[in-house]
């Protein structure tokens, strides 16, 4: 392998909104980009419409799956040779984890913990020996819920702030093997399925406190990629909110 062969990026759930922005600039940066999701039409449509860009390949798994971390990390690195970033957009859960807390289902908190924070530490530990051939990194995205209370979002909160935890420890036992890990933590981003499912009502509350604005996708990916660049290589274990001033 040469040191100048593109580098692999991994976006797991990258059929989303955030997912397709990084993909793209990825792409636009000589990226080979390997996009992961669990609806084939989603993950061809994006694959399809990005193909004249450059390298791109997608991969279906479902993370509800006991071994979907280490079946996908196998084939993408089976197709492509090697990974050098991981970042994870994945956001899902089962019903009855939001809204007031009694109000939600207790028995959906540990399948929610399990494809959550679970699925989060079982990707890093299946793509931890590929992101340490070359000195590569570890994103996780999370939700301001984790890091500013607010109601509604208890389980969210708690399942946010777990992984934001395992965050930071890694990224301090992982810089050993020359591997970055990072979160990045939206709050409200326009255009997204959450928004969408909040609804303008609720957008349109946290577009007016928010003093520059509230994030699109289109500003997001390009903090995705610069951390998993050459230009971030003594960066390691941040916890980034990108809320436009809703939350500081």
């Amino acid at each position: 392998m040469k040191v100048t062969d593109p580098k692999v990026l991994l976006i797991a759930g990258g059929s989303g909104s955030i997912g397709s922005a990084i993909a793209h600039l990825a792409l636009d940066q000589g990226w080979k980009v390997a996009v992961h999701g669990r609806s084939e039409d989603k993950v061809h449509a994006l694959v399809a419409g990005l193909s004249d860009e450059g390298v791109i390949e997608g991969f279906i798994t479902d993370i509800w799956e006991d071994d979907a971390a280490e079946t996908l990390i196998a084939e993408v690195a089976e197709h492509y040779g090697r990974i050098d970033a991981v970042i994870d957009c994945t956001a899902t859960g089962p019903l009855g984890i939001t809204g007031l807390f009694p109000d939600t289902s207790p028995e959906a908190f540990t399948d929610f913990l399990d494809v959550s924070v679970g699925w989060f530490e079982r990707l890093a530990h299946a793509a931890y020996g590929f992101l340490a051939q070359e000195g590569g990194t570890l994103i996780a995205f999370v939700s301001d819920a984790g890091i500013f209370a607010a109601r509604r979002q208890t389980l969210i909160g708690a399942a946010r702030a777990a992984t934001i935890g395992f965050v930071r420890n890694l990224a301090v036992e992982a810089a050993r093997d020359g591997i970055r890990v990072h979160a990045i933590s939206p709050s409200f981003v326009q255009g997204s399925d959450s928004a969408r499912r909040m609804g303008s009502e609720r957008m349109a509350r946290a577009a007016n406190r928010a003093g520059l604005g509230l994030p699109g996708a289109e500003d997001i990916a390009p903090l995705a990629l610069f951390l998993c660049g050459d230009a971030a290589r003594k960066v390691t274990g941040q916890v980034i909110s990108v809320n436009g001033g809703l939350n500081a």
